[in-house]
C-alpha cells in the first residue's frame, strides 16, 4: 500500500537534490557499489510504502547483511560491461559448434568489435555467476530471510543449468579460458534462451548492493532500522534522533504520552524548531521505506501518510499572499485527514503570514481542533507564546520548547528540546545590540542639520 506524501513535504525534508547547494537525505544513502544499485535505490527511496509486511520483510533483509559477514563482490565496470553487452545490436551467436569455429576464425583474421564485446560480455558474466555461486552457498548455511531465500533459491536454479556446470570448473581469468564453443553458447543462453532470467538475476544482484549498503551505511554512520508496532492508537518514540546533512547535529529524543496526539513547540528564531521538526518528518519517511535511519533507536506504529509545512513559498503565479498559501495548505491537509485513517503532520510557525491578532486566533481555532483528532499525530511550532495559555484541550497537547541563554548579550543554543513553553523574548535585546536605534537617532540627528 502506498504512503501518502507531496511535493511540498519532499521540498520541506530536503530529500532530493534540487538548485540549492545544500546536501539532500538521498545523498547519504547515495553509496552503491554499482549504477544499477544506484538505481534501484533511488527508485526505493521514491516509494515509502504503508504496509508493515513489506516493511518488516526489508528490514529483515538489510539485517541479515548487517548481521552476517558474507559479503558479495562487486566491481561496477564489470556490471556496466554486462549491462553494455546485453544492449550489444550483434545478432546472437549461434550455439553450435560449426558456427562457434567460424566465428572464431574470423575474428582472428579480422578483429571484430562485436565478437570483442561479446567475449568480454561472457567473460564478467561468468565470472559473475561463479562469485554469486559461492556467496549463494555461503549464505544458505545461514538463516535466511523468507524474501532472500526466494531471490537465492532463482540464483541457484539459474546456474544449475546444465549449459553452465561446465563454466564453474574454474574461475576465468581471460577470454583465452574460454572456448570458442563456450562463447557461442553461453551468448545464445543470455541473450535468447534465457534473457528474461538473467535480467531477474542481475536485479537479484543490484538489490543485493543496495542492502548490502545499507547495513555498511548501519555500521560507519550509527544508523539504526525502526522497530513496527501494531496498535490501534498511534505510536511514535525516537531515541537520539538527528539530521543528517548537518555538519554537526545534535540529536533529540521524543515519545508521545499514552494520551496525547498533539505537540505544541515553542521557541526563539534559531533555537532548532526547524531542525527539529525536519528530522521528526524524516524519521516517519525512512520508517516508512524499511531503511536504517539517523538515530538510536525508534518505534513507530505504520502511518498511511506524511505532510509538512515548513518552507512554504507564496504561490504568486496564482495570486496567494503568504497567508492565503498557508490557509490553503492547511485545508488541504485537513482534507486529507478527513479522507484517510492516520497520518502524520508537521506545521513549522502556523500563520506567520499574516498580523498577530489574525494569527492568535487561527491559530488558536486550528490547534484546538486538532488536538481532538484521533489516530492521527500532530507537530506544531509557533512564535506567539500567548497561544500556548489559552488552549483549551491541554490535557491531550504535548509543550515542548527549545531556548537560548545569553551571554554578553548574545543568544547561545543548546538546540535541545525541553519541556514546557518558552518564556524567552530575546528579539528586542538582540536589536539593542546590533545598534540599529542608534544608527536611526544618527540620520535623525542629520536632518537637524
Amino acid at each position: 500500500m502506498q504512503f501518502d506524501i507531496d511535493k511540498q513535504t519532499i521540498r520541506d525534508l530536503n530529500l532530493f537534490e534540487e538548485r540549492t547547494k545544500e546536501r539532500s537525505i538521498f545523498s547519504v544513502y547515495n553509496r552503491t557499489a554499482t549504477k544499477g544499485g544506484l538505481e534501484m535505490m533511488l527508485k526505493l527511496f521514491r516509494t515509502p510504502v504503508s504496509d508493515i509486511v513489506s516493511l518488516q520483510s526489508r528490514k529483515e533483509e538489510i539485517e541479515f547483511f548487517f548481521l552476517h559477514n558474507c559479503v558479495l563482490k562487486l566491481k561496477s565496470r564489470h556490471l556496466d560491461y554486462i549491462e553494455h553487452y546485453l544492449i550489444n545490436d550483434r545478432v546472437p551467436l549461434r550455439n553450435n559448434i560449426i558456427d562457434a569455429a567460424y566465428n572464431g576464425f574470423l575474428n582472428k583474421l579480422s578483429a571484430d568489435g562485436d565478437y570483442w564485446i561479446i567475449s568480454n560480455g561472457i567473460l564478467y558474466s561468468i565470472r559473475l555467476l561463479f562469485d554469486l555461486k559461492l556467496f549463494v552457498n555461503e549464505s544458505f548455511l545461514l538463516k535466511l530471510p523468507e524474501t532472500l531465500r526466494a531471490d537465492f533459491d532463482q540464483i541457484k536454479t539459474f546456474i544449475g543449468t546444465n549449459i553452465l556446470k561446465n563454466s564453474f570448473d574454474k574461475f576465468p581469468e581471460d577470454i583465452k579460458d574460454l572456448t570458442f564453443a563456450q562463447i557461442n553458447n553461453l551468448d545464445h543462453f543470455i541473450r535468447v534462451t534465457k534473457k528474461i532470467e538473467f535480467r531477474e538475476l542481475l536485479n537479484i544482484v543490484y538489490k543485493i548492493d543496495v542492502l548490502q549498503t545499507l547495513s555498511l551505511i548501519m555500521k560507519t554512520d550509527g544508523f539504526t532500522l525502526p522497530e513496527y508496532v501494531r496498535d490501534s492508537q498511534p505510536i511514535f518514540e525516537v531515541v537520539d534522533a538527528f539530521y543528517p546533512i548537518l555538519a554537526n547535529p545534535v540529536p533529540n529524543s521524543f515519545s508521545f504520552t499514552q494520551n496525547s496526539s498533539l505537540c505544541f513547540i515553542t521557541g526563539p528564531n534559531m533555537a532548532g524548531k526547524s531542525t527539529f521538526l525536519k528530522t521528526m518528518g524524516l524519521m516517519i519517511y525512512l520508517a516508512h521505506l524499511g531503511f536504517p535511519l539517523p538515530a538510536k533507536k525508534m518505534k513507530t506504529t505504520v502511518f498511511d501518510g506524511l505532510f509538512t509545512t515548513i518552507n512554504l513559498t507564496d504561490n504568486l503565479n496564482l495570486g496567494y499572499s503568504h497567508f492565503y498559501s498557508e490557509v490553503h495548505r492547511v485545508k488541504e491537509i485537513v482534507e486529507k485527514i478527513n479522507t484517510e485513517r492516520n497520518l502524520f503532520v508537521i506545521f513549522d510557525e502556523l500563520f506567520r503570514g499574516t498580523n498577530v491578532k489574525d494569527a492568535y486566533d487561527a491559530s488558536l481555532m486550528i490547534i484546538s481542533s486538532l488536538a481532538k483528532i484521533r489516530h492521527n499525530i500532530f507537530f506544531i511550532s509557533t512564535h506567539l507564546l500567548e497561544v500556548a495559555e489559552n488552549l483549551e484541550t491541554k490535557d491531550s497537547i504535548m509543550f515542548k520548547c527549545f531556548e537560548s541563554e545569553l551571554v554578553d548579550q548574545s543568544p547561545v543554543y543548546d538546540f535541545k528540546l525541553k519541556e514546557g513553553v518558552s518564556k524567552e523574548r530575546i528579539g528586542m535585546t538582540i536589536i539593542k545590540r546590533e545598534g540599529i536605534l542608534g544608527i536611526l537617532e544618527q540620520i535623525i540627528e542629520k536632518q537637524k542639520i
